[in-house]
């Protein structure tokens, strides 16, 4: 049994007796240290690179272009499900190790962070809505070209809403500065 397990498990039998509100901070709290636990251990080295950080947010596209093909394919040809399912492993990784690259910055709550990380991350939120705005665009004249392609919507819209989880994060790892980049 992991000690994670087992700290839950603790946690639900200090709370079984607990108020409402008694529950909802202890819950808070326990999530709090479980963000603060992440935070605080080191990014891999691989991962630590600027060129990685800036490769994994380019990843972080691959949804919304693989949804693109897959609209522009045949819904029943097995390359419209390939490519499909190619965004969503694109995804899976990208917001695994973008999360991890980052230390949880776009994710983190504001309790967590200093305020040069609270800076950094409304920048980054910023610029990410710029993106999506872009995206949407895009996807508008996808729409008025519909006419001439008939495309099929499903998977297009899919990878642009999980594009646009995940840009936050990219946009993070990609203006990401550290002590290491200034060596580089």
């Amino acid at each position: 049994m992991s000690s994670a397990a087992d700290r839950r498990r603790a946690l639900f039998e200090e709370l079984k007796g607990a108020t409402p509100e008694e529950r909802r901070e202890g819950f808070r709290s326990y999530r709090e240290a479980i963000v603060a636990e992440r935070r605080a251990r080191p990014v891999p080295r691989w991962l630590a690179r600027r060129a990685v950080r800036r490769s994994l947010a380019v990843l972080a596209g691959t949804p919304v272009v693989c949804g693109a093909v897959a609209a522009l394919t045949p819904r029943e040809s097995p390359s419209s499900a390939l490519f499909a399912l190619a965004g969503v492993v694109g995804f899976l990784m990208a917001w695994l190790l973008l999360r991890r690259g980052t230390k949880l910055l776009a994710e983190a709550p504001d309790t967590a962070l200093d305020e040069r990380e609270l800076e950094e991350r409304a920048e980054a939120i910023r610029m990410a809505y710029v993106l999506q705005v872009c995206l949407l665009i895009l996807l508008t004249f996808a729409a008025i070209a519909d006419s001439r392609w008939n495309l099929d919507w499903q998977p297009l819209v899919l990878g642009a809403l999980l594009t646009a989880f995940v840009l936050p994060s990219a946009v993070a790892a990609w203006r990401w500065r550290d002590l290491d980049d200034a060596e580089d």
